[in-house]
This record gives C-alpha cells, sequence and structure tokens, in this order.
C-alpha cells in the first residue's frame, strides 16, 4: 500500500528534471496537496504535472503544466534557450492550462503548436486566433513529425467522451510513448518511475475508474492501437512514468475495460457543462456507479448524436442526465435531444438528474417537472450544486450514484459483481520505496 508521511504534506511545490531516455527529459512539476476539485484528487495524496522536452535536430515540448505551476515551471524552462524551441505539442487543452501556453508561446514565438482539430478549436475559443492560426499545425491519427536524430514522434489519436481533442504522442527513437491521460495516478514521491510497481496497482486502479470506466469503448480503441507500438516507457501526464510493469499495466487496463463491458447492469450518463461544474459531478456520480458495480457509459451530449444518445439509452438499465442553466433555460440543443428522449424511452428506466444550479436553477426544475409528468421514477433526488461548490458536494454526488446503482440492482434483481470491501481505503503515509 503506497504510504505518505504528514511531513511530506509541508514541503511547497517544486519542479524536478529528470534524464528519462535519448535526448529526452521529464519536467515533474509536483505538489504534496489537492491540485484540483475533481472526484481522481478526492485521496489528496498529491500529484505531479508531467511535461517532456526531446532535443533532435528541432526540439519539442510536450504538455506544459497547468497554471498552478506556470511561475515556477517557467523559472526552470528558462535555463533553455526559448529560440532553441521549436514545437508545443499539446496532447489535450483546458482551460487551465492556457495560462501557461500564452506565456511559453510568446517566449518562444517561433514555435508552431502541434494538437488535434477539437484542440485547436478550443484554442479558437479562447480567443488565441487569429494571433495565433498561423502558427497551428493540426495533426491526425498516424500522422509523424521528424525531430532529427532519429527521433521521429508518431501521433495517436485518443479520443474519449471527456478529451475529445485527445492525443497521444510515440517517440520511435526512445521507444517512449507519451499517454497523457492514460496509466497516470495522482500520487506525489520522489521517484521518476515505478520503482515500486506492485504498490501502484491500487493507486492506478483508483485512477482508471475515476477517469475513464465510463468510457471504456474508447478507451479499447485506443489501447488496441498503442499495444502495436514497441515502447519501453509509458510517460503520463501525472504521477509515476512506467518502465518497470510496462505488459502488467496494460493488462489491467485491458481487463478493467472487459469487466466494465461485462457488467449485467448499465447506466446512461448524460451531460452538458457550460463551465465545467456539471462534469465534474458526472464524474463523481459515475464513481458511485462503479463502486456500486454498475457499468457506466458516458455522454457528452455536446458531440454527440440525438441517434446514438437514444440508442445507448435504450440499451441501458437507466440514464441519468445532468445540466446547467444557461440564461435561466436549457439550451436549445439539449432541450431538442430531451423532447425526443421523452418521446421514445420506457418509462420502466429508472432516471436521475443533477447540474450545477448557482443561478436561477430554472433548467434542472423544468426538466424535472417533465420527468416526473411523464411518470418515471428517480434513482435518487435531483442533485442541485451551488456557489460553493466543494468536497462535501463531490462527495454527495459519489453517494447518489452508489444509491442509484443499488435501487437499480433491488429493482432489476439482478446478480452483480461487487468491488472488493474497502478497496479504496488508502493509509496516510507513503512507502519510502515510492
Amino acid at each position: 500500500m503506497i504510504q505518505q508521511t504528514v511531513r511530506s504534506r509541508t514541503k511547497i511545490k517544486d519542479v524536478r528534471i529528470a534524464d528519462i531516455g535519448i535526448n529526452t527529459q521529464v519536467l515533474r512539476s509536483r505538489t504534496w496537496d489537492k491540485l484540483k476539485l475533481e472526484v481522481e484528487y478526492m485521496q489528496n495524496r498529491g500529484t505531479t504535472s508531467n511535461s517532456y522536452l526531446i532535443k533532435g535536430d528541432k526540439v519539442a515540448l510536450i504538455d506544459p503544466p497547468g497554471q498552478s505551476f506556470t511561475h515556477i515551471y517557467l523559472e526552470i524552462l528558462s535555463n533553455h534557450e526559448w529560440g532553441k524551441i521549436d514545437y508545443i505539442i499539446l496532447q489535450h487543452v483546458n482551460p487551465n492550462r492556457l495560462a501557461t501556453i500564452k506565456l511559453i508561446a510568446g517566449y518562444a514565438p517561433q514555435a508552431q503548436i502541434i494538437c488535434s482539430q477539437p484542440a485547436a478549436n478550443a484554442l479558437r475559443g479562447a480567443l488565441m486566433f487569429p494571433a495565433w492560426k498561423s502558427r497551428v499545425v493540426v495533426v491526425k491519427d498516424k500522422d509523424t513529425l521528424d525531430l532529427g536524430q532519429g527521433h521521429k514522434l508518431q501521433f495517436i489519436s485518443a479520443t474519449t467522451t471527456r478529451w475529445l481533442d485527445g492525443l497521444c504522442t510515440y517517440d520511435s527513437r526512445s521507444k517512449i510513448l507519451f499517454t497523457d491521460k492514460l496509466f497516470g495516478t495522482h500520487l506525489c514521491g520522489d521517484s521518476v518511475f515505478d520503482d515500486s510497481s506492485q504498490q501502484l496497482d491500487w493507486e492506478h486502479h483508483f485512477y482508471f475508474d475515476c477517469l475513464h470506466a465510463s468510457q471504456t469503448k474508447q478507451l479499447t480503441t485506443i489501447l488496441t492501437k498503442i499495444k502495436a507500438l514497441e515502447a519501453e516507457i509509458y510517460a503520463p501526464a501525472h504521477g509515476f512514468l512506467t518502465k518497470h510493469s510496462l505488459s502488467q499495466l496494460m493488462d489491467n487496463y485491458c481487463f478493467w475495460c472487459k469487466a466494465q463491458n461485462h457488467r449485467p447492469s448499465k447506466v446512461a450518463l448524460l451531460h452538458v457543462s457550460a463551465y465545467g461544474n456539471t462534469s465534474k459531478m458526472s464524474n463523481a456520480i459515475a464513481l458511485g456507479l462503479v463502486q456500486s458495480g454498475i457499468a457506466v457509459e458516458s455522454i457528452n451530449c455536446e458531440s454527440t448524436s440525438t441517434a446514438k444518445i437514444i440508442n445507448t439509452i435504450q440499451a441501458s438499465d437507466g440514464f441519468i442526465i445532468g445540466l446547467p442553466t444557461l440564461n435561466g433555460q436549457i439550451s436549445r440543443q439539449l432541450q431538442a435531444t430531451l423532447d425526443v428522449i421523452l418521446a421514445n424511452i420506457d418509462r420502466s428506466k429508472l432516471v436521475g438528474l443533477f447540474g450545477y444550479d448557482a443561478w436561477s436553477g430554472q433548467a434542472l426544475s423544468v426538466l424535472e417537472s417533465k420527468l416526473k409528468n411523464a411518470n418515471y421514477k428517480f434513482g435518487f433526488k435531483p442533485l442541485r450544486a451551488e456557489f460553493g461548490f466543494d468536497q462535501t458536494a463531490l462527495q454527495e454526488c459519489i453517494e447518489a450514484g452508489k444509491k442509484f446503482g443499488q435501487k437499480l440492482q433491488k429493482s432489476e434483481k439482478l446478480h452483480v459483481i461487487r468491488p472488493a470491501k474497502n478497496r479504496y481505503q488508502a493509509s496516510t503515509t507513503v512507502d519510502k520505496a515510492v
């Protein structure tokens, strides 16, 4: 079991650089505190935000960290000549990371920004266009980038429900696969690699259940693609790099995906998120469902066709909808989808409703009335998070997911394989080997 000393909590944030391959370094931005209010950080065991520097004839910087580390990260990176950075590779884009990206791109105005099309759209939405337009290079699955000296990077599309813009990057020279959100952990320590790999099994599993258990269909496709690569190191966005237990970790991910897909009860988890808070709630509810033995398929309504949403719900034993209130009402796109759901979905299915309700909350009230008038049965009382969304609210979402799963199992009278007792209990100290 991974253990963490209380004394380590007094450490300040820092950035550590280590050589991990031929002309390749990791810059580990470390914190011993919880970095974000997200379900995957709930263990409060610290984390690292990993970025990578590859130096061939050309120099590539992969995934700068978010704004929590911007200042100290740029101080460390300033030891390198900004004019020598030719590419900034973004394996995914989020608002938290944009602050760092803007500054680096300013210091290295010659650097091209490499990303997927959805990531380029996100940059456009962040008003970085048109000034950045000429600098952004969009890559697709199997595209390559030659840095020279044998460092030929291959990009692997890693699109999931949660990260539509996801990429992985493989360097054929160093045989390192930069995996972004795959194979990570939220745990801080001094080791760079999985030197105590068996002790990390629990951490990898918890991370998987928080981030990937509700998107196993897309994840299985990604795993199939990267298994064909001759990787010798997995270099994730968070936690320790894997080189001692690659096969085991890959096998575990494949097994966990298969186990999710073969659970006897399934829930479709739909959500729309305006500022990310409804998405946080969705992830926490998903974890509660998974912990209660329910298979979950997460659906981002903004990027999924109405036909696919209907088909997914029809193939599920229940469905849960999460939405924000925008300008006092439900968005037009979601309203049209909801009208189709109400017209086509069996009333016997168990339903749930949640949303970030900081303003009027009218959207949730309207949908609640429609579902009740249609005689749907609720798996939990409609869940509303308001201003001051905190750890307590996040835990309430997990408990709501568990309650929904228990009601579904009871109503279906199905035998469900339950997770091991105390599966997610962690000790409060970190083993010295880690």
